[in-house]
């Protein structure tokens, strides 16, 4: 196989222009030396040579290798093709260990180098050790281990956590192996430390060994009263209470939130509750504090929820279509159409928000957008709005809260868009516009943010076609209509349509 690659000429061509000076003496070698390839892997057995091009101004020599690996030939100079081979990678007749060179190609500087990695497949597991638990969150990332004894105390979509025999040491692991709640599993895998700087492993391999073991939690720290201020390096086993609302705990009068992990069930039952948690700290990105959820218990009724929306279903679209998040970033944020985002199976994003029964409001035309998991409305003379769904089951005479976060766009000048958003209930042939919600923000002084609005619905009922919009003023309005072009652009995110029973 051959490596080749057209950007190294011309850049070698510059390269020696720029070397041009160098004195006649260190004229043979050379003093500009590229590969076409940084890296090349082989099979551990019958690996097949693969051939690479070297580029020089002069004459290149090669550094020391091992005897594993050949290079021919061992010097060059201008264009030449250079075959890289390696010895089969066994031991007493069996696969050994993964290896690594690197085949360097020198001139006459250090800068005049080229490097090229050469990695040869292995066994990994072949010397490994085995470990506990408590051994592995100590390890240096990378490290190949084999965990013989480990028992399951928590599950994830993505995997589980595990904890030692005597239940005082906990580590994620990451698998797709169906395991449960006391389970005794054999694992093979490398271990590695996440964003959060907390000990995972990344699993090659989980067998379950037995089942039904009991797990012997230790007493939960309370984090209850400390949640803005809490952290650990290590999985610790943590308890709190909050109010639970789609996998996400808020704390009276805390500035962070709980955000349950991956969660492997439905606990939309619980919405609008209090709820006693506990689980396993997994890192704070502050606002949110991150749990691998053990166990949840119902602690009354908070609020009655009726309907509430925080588009975190839209992450596949936003990933996907590299939608960003403008209101965190203060105006600047990718922002594709909902009619042109797609999730990876194709459907776009318009028709995820139709087939959930939402009304896409938009005049003159399209001027919805996507977000990490929320929307944008409106541009230059457009502007747009959301009809919520069909909401069923709402008492008569139960006196209703709509809550919303939402922001204004501001542009590149620092000028915040003068919008209002104005709130529509249509019961039939009846329209309650309620008053306009604004903002304050001043215009090359103030940073965007999130604005939160509570709504109270008064002498408003809410029945299975009654149909909710939240809009931006100034609609239909543009250059033509009043002489100057018009900006009402704005994000929606946490919609909630609720009854507080405190």
């Amino acid at each position: 196989m051959k490596f080749t690659n057209k950007i190294f000429m011309p850049a070698l061509c510059l390269m020696v222009a720029l070397l041009c000076g160098c004195s006649k003496e260190e004229d043979n070698v050379a003093r500009a030396v590229l590969a076409s390839t940084s890296s090349l892997t082989f099979s551990a057995q019958n690996p097949t040579e693969k051939i690479i091009t070297v580029y020089s101004d002069a004459e290149w020599y090669m550094e020391e290798i091992p005897e594993w690996v050949t290079v021919t030939p061992a010097t060059g100079s201008g264009t030449t093709e250079v075959t890289i081979s390696v010895s089969e990678n066994m031991r007493d007749g069996s696969i050994d260990n993964p290896r690594e060179a690197t085949v360097v190609f020198r001139g006459s500087t250090l800068s005049s180098r080229a490097e090229v990695k050469v990695s040869q497949d292995g066994d990994k597991y072949r010397d490994c050790k085995e470990y506990s638990v408590s051994d592995v969150v100590s390890l240096e990332d990378g490290t190949v281990v084999i965990v013989p004894g480990a028992y399951v105390s928590a599950v994830t979509t993505g995997g589980c956590i595990v904890t030692s025999a005597s239940f005082d040491s906990n580590i994620y692991i990451e698998t797709s192996e169906n395991v449960e709640v006391g389970d005794e599993v054999y694992i093979m895998g490398t271990k590695e430390s996440d964003t959060y700087k907390l000990s995972n492993i990344i699993c090659d391999k989980v067998t379950v060994l037995s089942k039904g073991h009991e797990i012997n939690h230790p007493q939960p720290v309370e984090i209850t009263d400390k949640i803005d201020s809490y952290t650990s390096d290590k999985r610790e086993y943590v308890t709190l209470r909050g109010v639970f609302l789609n996998n996400v705990i808020t704390i009276e009068g805390a500035a962070n939130s709980v955000s349950l992990v991956d969660v492997s069930g439905d606990y939309s039952n619980l919405n609008g509750h209090y709820v006693i948690l506990k689980g396993y700290y997994s890192g704070t990105a502050a606002p949110v504090v991150r749990i691998v959820l053990e166990s949840i218990q119902d602690d009354g009724v908070y609020e009655v929820i009726y309907f509430s929306e925080n588009f975190e279903w839209l992450k596949p679209w936003a990933e996907n279509s590299g939608a960003g998040q403008t209101v965190e970033n203060d105006g600047t944020g990718e922002a594709p159409q909902i009619y042109t985002a797609k999730n990876a199976e194709g459907q776009l994003a318009s028709e995820a928000l139709l087939a959930r029964g939402y009304g896409l409001e938009e005049i003159p035309g399209r001027a919805i957008y996507l977000q990490d998991c929320y929307l944008k409305f409106g541009k230059t003379d457009y502007q747009a709005g959301l009809t919520l769904p069909s909401i069923e089951n709402v008492p008569e005479g139960t006196k209703l809260t709509l809550s919303f976060d939402w922001a204004p766009m501001v542009g590149g000048t620092r000028k915040f868009d003068p919008v209002k958003i104005i709130v529509s209930i249509v019961n039939g042939d009846k329209v309650t516009e309620l008053e306009p919600i604004g903002h304050s923000f001043v215009d090359t002084v103030d940073k965007l943010e999130w604005l939160h609005a509570d709504i109270v619905l008064e002498g408003v009922e809410i029945t299975k076609d009654t149909r909710i919009s939240i809009k931006s003023d100034g609609w239909g309005d543009n250059k033509e209509t009043t002489g100057s072009s018009v900006y009402k652009r704005w994000f929606i995110d946490n919609i909630k349509l609720f009854q507080l029973n405190k």
